[in-house]
């Protein structure tokens, strides 16, 4: 075998086995870029971020002495308070959009319409017109309200539980972004 044919050949596989690594190597880069972006947004998200913490004491949400519900749409949360006592915890929610906003404002639950089964309003708590509160069986993250505060099925579910007709409704801010 003549050898410059055979360590050009060297080479060239050499060269192949060197780019294959490279790109392999930056693949692996990419996919760990965007994992971690996606958990960084994830974890960083204003609204599931406040849905974790406990509302501090400077929340504008009323302290009558009985039972209110608490949704502040600035940070897509919701709680429930009897006095100044939280009695159903901070849960992520989904509320109107420009167009379609949740209405701000102090109401009281005057219907409510249990309906486990059904793919839209399940569990659902009417306070002021066709508004409502209610489980909703999409993504909270994704989507847009029509003007109802949605929350997941289960979270729907303990809130029904916690509420009664005349219980009241106050609302402040609005979505981010709209």
């Amino acid at each position: 075998m003549n050898p410059s044919f055979h360590r050009a050949g060297v080479r060239a596989a050499s060269r192949a086995a060197s780019q294959a690594a490279s790109r392999a190597a930056s693949r692996a880069r990419a996919t760990a870029a965007v994992i971690a972006a996606g958990i960084a947004l994830i974890t960083l998200t204003p609204a599931v971020a406040a849905a974790d913490a406990k509302p501090d004491r400077a929340n504008l949400c009323p302290h009558p002495p009985g039972r209110i519900v608490c949704v502040d749409q600035d940070h897509q949360r919701m709680w429930v308070q009897k006095g100044s006592r939280i009695i159903f915890d901070p849960v992520l929610v989904r509320t109107g959009y420009r167009g379609m906003w949740t209405p701000n404002g102090t109401f009281h639950v005057y219907a409510r319409h249990e309906w486990p089964n059904a793919p839209l309003l399940p569990y659902s708590q009417f306070f002021h017109r066709h508004y409502a509160l209610h489980g909703s069986r999409d993504d909270l993250r994704k989507g847009k309200s029509k003007g109802c505060v949605n929350m997941s099925v289960t979270d729907a579910r303990r809130l029904w539980k916690t509420l009664e007709i005349g219980d009241t409704v106050y609302i402040w801010g609005h979505k981010p972004g709209t």
